[in-house]
């Protein structure tokens, strides 16, 4: 007995100084300001980063800084400390250099006869401070509390501008923090207060912003609008709780999956669903997500009830919808979401409407595609109000794949423009991917795929995304994670601004974003969802013209280039990077020059166009973007770029408009595209700082792609912009392996298709083929002599055709005899009489190693040839091989013929497996093909 009771002392001291050294390395610090400094509470505007609240730069006493929070008396930021234990800070009255008698200037009466004042421009509003004396604003004077737990534990004494800013420096464990800004008995004006540099040291468990008491005028619904509220859902057809499971794949038949809005056995209830998944929503009292269930598991995606997004709007955040508070957050009972009650301070819901998916942005259909229809299905749309502004949330629910689409509309029906800070598109409280006691370096997310149409800064869907955020969730206090980091929270937001000013009668519409719920965390499987998702949403990228990349910008090299095309096949011609072609030239010699070559293409059936670079290039010190840590260009995304938000921005894209609209070009090719820069400049014209300049600058592209969208205008563009209507991305390689010999070429290649289409379909991407030297390499890596190499040359050709993507052909012919001619005749033969089957679906079989066979598989169970095998032999000797095939998503379940390179057919019969044995032989350093039916 004694022995198991020194046991358990020895185990605890073990644990006791298992945590103590746990907490010791897990010590860190935040920024005060990098916390939801929007839930603080003041009389006049709103608490705002690194800044004064008259948006002027930090600066007390003649001292700047570059971090801080501005703030205006009466002022009160409450925090909830955790783990907090020490607080740092420099206190002070901020600096102000306003001229309060200047153009922009307005005011607006208070009801007590005062006067708050304005800095209004078109796209700017800043409130800059409140009438004191002589109807002036007064030199302020403030003072600075600190309390802890309700106990004051600093007190700055009377302050005033200009006077020296004061330290702070409390040791402050756990409890509640208060940062206070009283005035200072001269009435509040001019009180324009800084917290310098505040720091909470902390163990483990961050500080958060606590929510304070709202002591405004409590919200609910009028029964006007509750009553039409219910008799509008009762329109509704009934949908059955528990929602089914489909019993059908939909990635092999998707024809029962169709979307559309039904009410439940309440009144009060919305559930959107096709089929595959659903969203359902409580309409009384409030808006709210009150479940979001994958219906091909069956299970929900979410933990708790959950609002329709967040707006900031002149600084205060104000919940769209959401019902508040639930008594657990890990999981919801129904019983719980009946008393859950309206969030103070938030918008409310007005109506909805169900109505037809329309088009996103026009398409003008000119050349082939997989697939020439946009997606079909319902659109959920609320009305919610708060004062004078009316928020639309729509909601898109597609036919045929399990994808949700959601953006907003802010309108503002009042008399003064207002500044949309920022905006949160989704804030989910999502069940978690893993929940861990310890804190891994990465965490399994949940299995859900999301991506928006703000995207930049990268080739794949992944490294372009800027919007998605899996944050922690205060409120989920009994998850098993201790420091309570589980990134469960899914927030969809810009990572900066957009801080646009919405003009009275005039409205704002966010980015969309796209949420594909899957099934299974196979690879291959998760691939086939967002093929299929890409295929539905942004149709366009099933265009997959077969193009050269011509080399030079002479007329008779373009007039036989163009001969060549039309007598092998080709489709496009473009003038490559290195041509000549300048499209910011506005002579008309060089309009008419290229308007001369369009008309001779397309008398030929052949579409042409040309090269841009955009950012990647340095302008001048008044038009590259401000780097904000230095002020200056420079140390940016490639170094600098010039700002899209510059007149010399908005010139560049009027020069490119104008170049297609006057020569008629059919094809942009837009190398270095906005990759997301960020600009500090103030004297650009069509921005106004730092918080403003990712949304106008990518707000620049998205303008010029979209209308390129509409006229037609095939988009080569070497970044993420698939869902802003640009039709092709890179597939990923290294340039400078371009320049290894030819056979080194092939094998990497394949490597390249081999893994670059997991996540992309083969007509979204675009790979590489140097006809002529590119980088270096000599003659040992290019194919010219075409007829020298032509066993290359058509290698190239088969692995890139057969695979379904494109290569940029680079060099100033496609052949140079009339052997080399018959080759090229014979592969775009070869491609396009199983061109609807090359751009199929991928399923990888194996996957490049030099070492033996390597391959792929494209399938549809919509074609009559359902499936289309390629093989490669990497090696100098012949081989026979049994290959293992995997016929599941061809659609077959019992038989399948297969025929070989169009000869010898044979008959196999399916395991329980879907899958069948086949015997082939590669010839050496070659390749051979399979046709399933």
């Amino acid at each position: 007995m004694l022995d198991l009771k020194m046991n358990h002392k020895v185990v605890l001291l073990f644990i006791i100084k298992v945590g103590i050294c746990s907490t010791v390395l897990s010590q860190t610090s935040v920024d005060v300001g990098d916390l939801e400094i929007a839930l603080g509470n003041q009389t006049y505007s709103a608490p705002i980063k690194n800044k004064s609240i008259t948006g002027e730069g930090l600066s007390v006493a003649g001292e700047k800084f570059k971090k801080g929070i501005g703030v205006h008396a009466e002022s009160l930021i409450k925090i909830k400390m955790n783990n907090g234990y020490r607080f740092t800070s420099k206190v002070g009255v901020n600096d102000s250099q306003i001229d309060y008698s200047g153009p922009h200037v307005k005011t607006i009466p208070l009801t007590d006869g005062k006067r708050i004042f304005y800095n209004v421009t078109p796209t700017l509003k800043q409130f800059i401070g409140v009438e004191g004396q002589q109807g002036k604003v007064n030199k302020g004077s403030v003072v600075f509390k600190v309390l802890h737990d309700g106990k004051e534990v600093f007190n700055s004494g009377l302050m005033h501008q200009g006077d020296k800013a004061k330290k702070i420096d409390l040791e402050v464990k756990r409890g509640v923090l208060e940062l206070v800004v009283e005035d200072g008995g001269d009435s509040a004006s001019g009180d324009h207060a800084v917290w310098i540099d505040p720091q909470i040291e902390y163990m483990e468990i961050a500080p958060a912003i606590a929510e304070q008491e709202y002591t405004g005028e409590k919200q609910e619904l009028s029964s006007k609008v509750s009553t039409a509220l219910k008799k509008a859902i009762g329109t509704l057809s009934e949908i059955a709780l528990p929602l089914k499971q489909p019993d059908y794949d939909w990635l092999i038949d998707n024809s029962k999956v169709k979307a559309n809005a039904y009410k439940t056995d309440t009144d009060v209830d919305i559930v959107f669903s096709n089929g595959l998944i659903s969203r359902t929503f409580r309409l009384l009292p409030n808006l709210a997500t009150i479940d979001y269930m994958n219906q091909m598991t069956g299970e929900s995606l979410l933990r708790s009830v959950s609002n329709e997004g967040v707006l900031t709007i002149d600084g205060i955040n104000y919940s769209i919808g959401g019902l508040s508070k639930q008594p657990e957050y890990g999981y919801t009972l129904m019983k719980w979401v009946d008393q859950l009650s309206v969030v103070n301070n938030s918008f409310l819901i007005d109506n909805f409407e169900v109505k037809e998916l329309t088009d996103r942005m026009a398409w003008k259909r000119v050349r082939w595609a997989s697939n020439k229809e946009m997606p079909k299905g319902k659109e959920l749309v609320f009305t919610l109000k708060k004062d004078d502004i009316i928020v639309k949330v729509h909601f898109a629910l597609y036919d045929g794949i399990p994808t949700l689409s959601k953006w907003i509309e802010v309108i503002n029906k009042g008399e003064l423009l207002v500044q949309l800070n920022a905006f949160k598109l989704e804030q989910l409280a999502m069940v978690e991917g893993e929940n861990l006691v310890g804190m891994p370096d990465h965490w399994i997310k949940p299995n859900i795929h999301i991506e928006s149409d703000y995207a930049f800064g990268g080739m794949q869907q992944k490294n372009s995304d800027k919007t998605t955020y899996w944050e922690r969730d205060p409120r989920y206090t009994s998850q098993t994670n201790y420091p309570l980091n589980l990134p469960c929270l899914l927030e969809i937001k810009p990572p900066l601004g957009p801080d646009v000013a919405i003009q009275p009668g005039k409205s704002l519409t966010t980015f969309r974003v796209w949420e594909t719920p899957i099934d299974s965390r196979d690879q291959e499987r998760r691939g086939l969802f967002l093929r299929k998702m890409y295929r539905t949403i942004s149709p366009w990228v099933t265009e997959n013209p077969i193009f050269l990349h011509l080399v030079s910008s002479d007329e008779e090299v373009i007039k036989t280039a163009v001969d060549q095309c039309a007598e092998v096949g080709y489709e496009m011609i473009i003038l490559s990077f290195g041509s000549g072609v300048n499209m910011e030239d506005e002579s008309e010699a060089n309009y008419e020059k290229y308007k001369r070559m369009v008309d001779y293409a397309h008398s030929k059936g052949i579409e042409l166009g040309g090269y841009s670079l955009l950012s990647s290039r340095w302008i001048s010190d008044e038009v590259d973007v401000i780097n904000p840590e230095t002020g200056k260009r420079g140390g940016m995304i490639f170094g600098s770029s010039p700002c899209l938000a510059s007149d010399w921005g908005y010139d560049y894209f009027r020069k490119i408009k104008k170049f297609f609209t006057k020569t008629g070009m059919n094809v942009f090719e837009n190398d270095g595209s906005y990759p997301g820069n960020v600009c500090a400049s103030t004297t650009h014209a069509h921005h106004n700082d730092l918080e403003d300049s990712q949304w106008k600058q990518y707000a620049q592209i998205q303008d010029l792609y979209k209308w390129m969208r509409g006229e037609g205008i095939y988009m080569n563009v070497p970044d993420f912009y698939i869902n802003s209507g640009s039709n092709k991305t890179g597939i990923g390689y290294r340039e400078v392996n371009w320049s290894l010999p030819r056979d080194r070429q092939l094998v990497l290649g394949r490597q390249n298709i081999f893994d670059g289409l997991w996540d992309r379909t083969p007509s979204m991407c675009w790979t590489f083929t140097p006809l002529t030297q590119y980088h270096g390499g000599g003659a040992a890596a290019t194919i010219e002599p075409l007829h020298e190499h032509l066993t290359d040359y058509k290698n190239q050709m088969i692995q890139n055709y057969g695979s379904g993507v494109q290569s940029c052909y680079r060099g100033p012919r496609l052949y140079d005899t009339d052997e080399t001619k018959e080759v090229v005749i014979e592969v775009i033969d070869w491609y396009k009489k199983y061109r609807d089957l090359l751009n199929s679906d991928i399923i990888h079989l194996k996957r490049p190693s030099g070492k033996d066979w390597d391959g792929f598989m494209h399938v549809n169970p919509k074609l009559k040839e359902k499936g289309f095998v390629m093989v490669f032999n990497p090696t100098d000797q012949p081989m026979e091989r049994n290959l293992k095939l995997p016929l599941y998503y061809t659609g077959l379940t019992k038989t399948a013929k297969v025929t070989e390179m169009e000869k010898k057919s044979n008959s196999h019969t399916l395991d329980r497996a879907y899958t069948i044995n086949v015997s082939v032989n590669i010839p050496a350093n070659s390749y051979t093909w399979l046709v399933i039916e």
